[in-house]
């Protein structure tokens, strides 16, 4: 498991901080391919877009699993296509925004069936004053090359 800066409160991650409701109407009615997660990185929200796009089930924000654990198959950009290790997965964009407090980009490569894809992800963290550390990142994913 990836270690936060801070502890969150809330028992297992179900308390949403009041900073994030509004940006969890924006990303349900987005049309955009994106995803709110929580300063924990549990998912709190996602786009239709983004959860045809990244093959998500339906239950994903009622179970709020944690963005790493949520099902998706994370690969390295070798031949091999190797599961990545968590120090690479702590390096992704929007677990790296969390971190730094600051915009973050990367490019993920997902397993979905045998069929490899590749996305550019750009995460920003959300703030709530006068909290000064992230209360949230928002998540947007592009698909790079063909379907």
């Amino acid at each position: 498991m990836i270690p936060l800066r801070r502890a969150v409160p809330g028992a297992e991650g179900a308390h949403l901080h009041p900073g994030l409701v509004p940006w969890r109407a924006a990303v349900c009615a987005s049309t955009d391919a994106c995803m709110l997660l929580a300063a924990d990185t549990r998912i709190v929200a996602v786009a239709p877009a983004a959860r045809d796009l990244l093959g998500l089930p339906l239950e994903v924000e009622a179970a709020k699993p944690r963005f790493l654990r949520c099902g998706l198959d994370f690969l390295d950009f070798t031949a091999a296509a190797q599961p990545l290790r968590d120090a690479e997965l702590a390096r992704l964009a929007p677990v790296q925004a969390l971190q730094t407090d600051a915009l973050e980009r990367s490019l993920i490569r997902l397993d979905r069936g045998g069929v490899h894809r590749t996305f550019d992800v750009v995460a920003s963290p959300l703030h709530s004053p006068p909290q000064l550390d992230a209360i949230g990142a928002l998540a947007f994913f592009t698909p790079v090359g063909p379907g």
